[in-house]
């Protein structure tokens, strides 16, 4: 049986639900997969073994993320946190007229 990564994904108000979490980074080629986290915020990605993997997170309003994650030989399931930051809504936004 291949470990899997678990995680959590947190904002600056808690868990966020529905974020789409990609592995972008393996130590073998693996399918190009992306899962969406529960309503806890929480999320698991099967593996291709050990190695250092690379997880990125994406959700509306959030600034995207990366973790990297090392699994050894016998894990069976490695944790991770992930924190998403919140985007500068007045980034996009046009100026206030003078």
């Amino acid at each position: 049986m291949r470990p899997v990564i678990s995680g959590v994904v947190t904002g600056p108000d808690g868990p966020v639900a529905l974020a789409r979490v990609t592995v972008t980074s393996a130590p073998a080629p693996m399918p190009d997969l992306a899962g969406l986290t529960g309503e806890d915020g929480t999320f698991r990605m099967g593996t291709v073994g050990p190695g250092r993997y690379v997880v990125a997170v994406y959700a509306d309003d959030f600034v995207p993320a990366r973790a990297a994650v090392t699994v050894h030989s016998g894990d069976r399931e490695v944790g991770v946190h992930v924190r998403l930051e919140l985007e500068d809504s007045t980034r996009d936004r046009p100026s206030d007229p003078p």
